[in-house]
């Protein structure tokens, strides 16, 4: 798994500085810190990606075939390459936040946790719903569907949010109760995620898709 691991860092290493360092930039900039969020939430997604892009290119899975890995330890690299790059992003997202406020003279640490939170939940619902996609369809024809799926996903819950927002005297959750809440809900949905990607890769690797 730890070589699994490494392949794709290896692979994405040039790549990931630039997206890396845009991102950093974009954090510490005050009037972008929104825009640089979403930039480290997308980086988070890109890099996996890419990875399964590469992989496709150079038929990276027939010669795994002949190594000592299984199907679902080849597909569960690619969850761990996102969730690597969520804590990356999360990581630029605190230092953007405190540069900024070495700036602007303020610094409200509480906005910071939240929207790092919500970046970090962010990720792992794009994860969970990408990278099916992507098993399923190849890296072309998965970005759009992927698209596709993200952009019905927002459009749900803001539309949840503004009904929500009509509601009267609806009780608000407390910070931490309504992350672990997501964060539970996050992990339910990985599963389903997980699962349905190691169908989807046993049976593209079978032929099933060509």
């Amino acid at each position: 798994m730890i070589g699994l691991l490494k392949k794709d860092l290896y692979v994405a290493d040039k790549t990931s500085r630039l997206l890396l360092v845009l991102a950093l930039v974009f954090s510490m900039v005050p009037a972008m810190g929104s825009f640089g969020s979403t930039y480290a939430m997308m980086l988070a997604l890109m890099i996996p990606l890419n990875s399964i892009a590469y992989d496709e290119r150079s038929k990276w899975d027939r010669y795994a075939a002949m190594l000592p890995y299984k199907m679902w330890q080849m597909v569960w690299s690619k969850y761990l390459l996102a969730y690597l790059f969520t804590l990356l992003a999360g990581a630029i997202i605190v230092l953007g936040a405190v540069v900024r406020g070495r700036i602007t003279g303020s610094l409200d640490w509480m906005e910071t946790l939240e929207m790092t939170i919500l970046v970090g939940i962010s990720a792992l619902f794009c994860t969970a719903l990408g990278l099916p996609a992507l098993y399923r369809f190849g890296s072309e024809k998965g970005r759009l569907a992927m698209i596709l799926i993200m952009g019905v996903g927002v459009g749900v819950a803001l539309g949840i949010t503004g009904i929500l927002g009509e509601v009267p005297e609806l009780p608000e959750l407390p910070l931490p109760v309504a992350a672990l809440l997501l964060a539970a809900l996050a992990v339910a949905v990985t599963y389903v995620s997980f699962r349905l990607s190691v169908h989807f890769y046993k049976k593209r690797r079978d032929g099933a898709y060509d």
